[in-house]
């Protein structure tokens, strides 16, 4: 692996993990309980972290290993479920448009194809 990719994937991952960190340390402590217990819950665990992990793993194949297309796939993946999950419980919990749910599934399923197509 050259060095600059070595460095854009420190940057990749190290960035927003750090720029996380400080800024959790300095929120006030009421903040810091709501936040920690936004992150205990089933919709971020299985909707938003796997849509931000996986743009970080794509994004991470694409750099790391360009013959290698496993990592690409694995991250748009995880994208492709935490979406999956988002579009669920928008349509089963909030129900405020049914012509938003079209369009969120039909923007989901137009990413989906586009990527196929272009990898």
């Amino acid at each position: 692996m050259r060095l600059i990719q070595f460095v854009y994937i420190v940057l990749l991952w190290g960035l927003p993990i750090l720029f996380a960190w400080h800024s959790f340390n300095k929120m006030e402590e009421e903040k810091r309980r709501v936040v920690i217990k936004e992150i205990k819950e089933p919709l971020f665990i299985f909707g938003a972290a796997p849509i931000t992990i996986g743009l970080l793993v794509f994004f991470t194949g694409s750099v790391s290993a360009p013959g290698i297309k496993v990592l690409q796939h694995s991250g748009m993946g995880l994208v492709f479920l935490g979406w999956c999950v988002a579009w669920v419980e928008e349509l089963v919990n909030r129900n405020k448009s049914t012509l938003k749910s079209i369009a969120m599934i039909a923007m989901g399923i137009f990413g989906m194809v586009a990527y196929i197509y272009l990898y």
